[in-house]
Formats: C-alpha cells, sequence, structure tokens
C-alpha cells in the first residue's frame, strides 16, 4: 500500500469512530439537577472576614457621607485647539470726538511671510552650444538648470551671470541673488 491510501484510512477511521461516539453519547440521558449555591457570608460581607455570624452588623451611615462636589475645571475634557494663528485685537486710540462713539476693535493680520535664505550651494558652471548651465545643490539633490528653470516648483533661474545667479522665490514672486565668486 502506498503512503497516500494509509493516510486515506487513517482519516476515515477517525471519522467513524467520531460519528460512534456522537451517536453513543446522544443515547444516554442526560440529568441536570438544579442546585442553588450560596455563598457563606460573615457579618463583613466577605468570607474572608475575621468577625464570627453571631456578632451584630453594622450599618454604614450613608446619610452623613454628603454629596460629591465637581470642580468646574473639567467640563470640558477634550477642548479644541488650533495651529492658526490668532487675530489680536486692538481698540483705537479714543479722542475727543469719538468719546461718544462706540468703540469697534480693530483686527490685525498675522505677520506676512518672511523670505527664506537661499538653500542652494553653488557647484560650478559650463558653457556649451551658446547656452550657461550651473550646477546647483540644495540638501543631498543636484540640480543642473539654464535661465527659465524651475526647481522643485519653489525657485525659477531668471538669469546667469559671470558673478552671480538671480532666482526668483515663486510663492512669494522675490528675486534672490546667489553670488558665484
Amino acid at each position: 500500500m502506498t503512503r497516500d491510501s494509509w493516510r486515506k484510512r487513517i482519516i476515515w477511521g477517525a471519522l467513524a469512530a467520531t460519528v460512534l461516539a456522537a451517536l453513543l453519547l446522544d443515547e444516554e440521558d442526560e440529568t441536570y439537577e438544579d442546585a442553588v449555591v450560596q455563598p457563606v457570608l460573615t457579618s463583613a460581607g466577605f468570607a474572608g472576614s475575621s468577625r464570627t455570624t453571631g456578632q451584630p452588623r453594622e450599618v454604614l451611615p450613608i446619610d452623613q457621607l454628603g454629596k460629591r462636589k465637581f470642580s468646574t475645571e473639567a467640563d470640558d475634557i477634550f477642548p479644541v485647539t488650533s495651529w492658526e494663528p490668532k487675530l489680536t485685537m486692538q481698540r483705537p486710540q479714543s479722542s475727543a470726538s469719538s468719546a461718544f462713539l462706540p468703540r469697534q476693535p480693530v483686527m490685525q493680520r498675522p505677520p506676512a511671510p518672511e523670505l527664506p535664505p537661499l538653500p542652494f550651494e553653488y557647484l560650478g558652471k559650463v558653457s556649451a552650444d551658446g547656452k550657461t548651465r550651473i550646477f546647483l545643490a540644495w540638501g543631498d539633490e543636484n540640480h543642473v538648470v539654464a535661465v527659465g528653470a524651475r526647481i522643485s516648483g519653489q525657485y525659477r533661474v531668471d538669469r546667469i551671470r559671470e558673478d552671480a545667479v538671480e532666482l526668483t522665490y515663486l510663492p512669494l514672486g522675490i528675486r534672490q541673488t546667489l553670488l558665484i565668486n
């Protein structure tokens, strides 16, 4: 016999034994008795107490405990936070003519975004076929660019001179100059 045939016989035998055991268990009458088990309580309320059952129980005076007092600071346990800068409010200086007019708060805008310093490092320059290209390093990235090229969608090369490269920071539209020599 082959190995697969032995395996099949063992599996069929186990299946037959399982079915036979299930049929034999169904034929037996199983009777269940309902039994109520009550825990043994002492005067303290649990079985490990050192009191005996002959001593009287003490009653806890719940009326004398009083009500709980909660702090008003715990009203909002999940406050909303925002990372946007808050607008500051200033009142205009009062003058004699506007003393009887209601004061209106003046809203100030947050400060304008600042121009970041140029992140580029000049590596070199190549002039071929009447076109000049420069090599710039920005962190781990190297760029070979000519006039009109955009770098990472943030800078545009406007002009390449012998001593400097003029770039425009696109988000603010401000020109910056990178000195070569």
